[in-house]
């Protein structure tokens, strides 16, 4: 693991595509609120340039079609960042219509003068405006990279432990930073061994900055980690693919955000997290992350012991009735019992994350505690 997977860059076409996209979610989720839609503004990410705001004006038959604009915010703009490298092509415009064409159902009259729209949407990098902001997404690139450096090595023999061998990296990825105004964390597989990255992640409020970095490397390293080196394999039925994925979230996003900051799992939220899931798989995840334990000269069980209590000290912390709390709700810490969990990887030393997906996390008597088994569902 000693050579990076990860690579670095800003396109200038990609930040003005995911500006667009940022405005219009920003304004369908703020239109019936105020208070929420001046703070957006306040972050930049409503009005986030006037060369943004000229463009949509320009094009009222676009921005203002509700096939390309859904109501739940989802739009023609957040779906082409992978077309950016080729911008200006004659083959991109291609595709452009085509996915307006088939994917968004425009009919034949409502592409005719796209042309003009294709153009000065790739020209749009070259407002001064949006190039002042590309400027500042440079910058933010090369501390995004040096972050991602600086933990590399760390996160990598963090990873090789916690797996117990080594895997075969098989696939790079082309990480295109993005103006950090609001959170954007998408990735396309181009190829086996070709993925793109497209990433930003917005500052908070100085108060919640502490753990930014260690976000920020979680982040990175699910991607390092998950297509390059730990892939889906053909065989893989839909279900054993969102629990390969959930195991990953485990391993990288939030292992490794523990890693770095001390902080409970449940204080990151993952990429389009599915609670119910991550929740299940909870106790199977400690179990394989402490099997080897001893190897450390630690006990695995009071490892375990020491993990639940930590992540439910977070959910206790949280407060009444509050959103995140009713949705964190399902790990059930009361019922979770650590010797069970920690016996299920007895002689398992050596199980992949691949055979670990064929367990059956649904059966809760392998994990609760007895006078909890009757409250099992399979």
């Amino acid at each position: 693991m000693s050579k990076s997977n990860m690579n670095f860059a800003v396109d200038g076409t990609a930040v003005a595509y995911n500006m667009l996209d940022g405005e219009i979610r920003a304004r369908i989720a703020t239109r019936n609120n105020p208070q929420k839609k001046a703070l957006y503004r306040e972050k930049g990410v409503i009005d986030s340039s006037p060369a943004i705001t000229r463009f949509m004006v320009k094009y009222p038959s676009v921005f203002g079609n509700k096939k390309l604009i859904h109501s739940d915010g989802s739009n023609f703009f957040g779906g082409i960042l992978s077309l950016s490298p080729l911008a200006g092509t004659n083959s991109q415009k291609d595709m452009l219509r085509n996915r307006m064409k088939y994917e968004y159902n425009l009919s034949d009259s409502e592409l005719q003068g796209m042309d003009g729209f294709f153009d000065d949407l790739n020209h749009l990098k070259d407002a001064p405006e949006i190039q002042e902001i590309v400027g500042k997404t440079v910058s933010y690139k090369n501390y995004i990279k040096s972050v991602w450096d600086t933990h590399e090595p760390s996160v990598m023999r963090h990873i090789k432990s916690v797996l117990g061998y080594e895997p075969e990296v098989i696939g790079s990825v082309n990480t295109y930073v993005m103006y950090p105004n609001f959170d954007t964390h998408r990735s396309c597989q181009l190829t086996d061994k070709k993925i793109y990255m497209y990433f930003g992640k917005c500052k908070r409020t100085a108060s919640k900055d502490e753990s930014y970095e260690a976000k920020v490397v979680s982040a990175l390293a699910h991607q390092a980690v998950h297509q390059p080196m730990l892939p889906y394999k053909p065989f893989m039925t839909r279900q054993e693919k969102e629990t390969f994925h959930a195991f990953i979230k485990y391993l990288t996003d939030k292992d490794v955000y523990n890693m770095i900051s001390g902080r409970s799992y449940l204080d990151i939220t993952t990429q389009n997290e599915d609670c119910k899931l991550m929740a299940k798989m909870y106790p199977f995840w400690l179990g394989y992350r402490y099997r080897n334990a001893d190897r450390e000269g630690k006990n695995s069980i009071i490892e375990v012991k020491k993990a639940i209590a930590r992540d439910k000290d977070y959910y206790d912390s949280l407060p009444e009735g509050s959103k995140k709390k009713k949705a964190l709700s399902t790990y059930n810490f009361e019922k979770l019992d650590a010797e069970k969990i920690v016996n299920l990887f007895k002689g398992k030393r050596a199980i992949t994350p691949y055979e670990f997906v064929k367990i059956d996390i649904d059966d809760r008597s392998q994990v609760y505690k007895g006078r909890y088994i009757s409250d099992s569902v399979r």
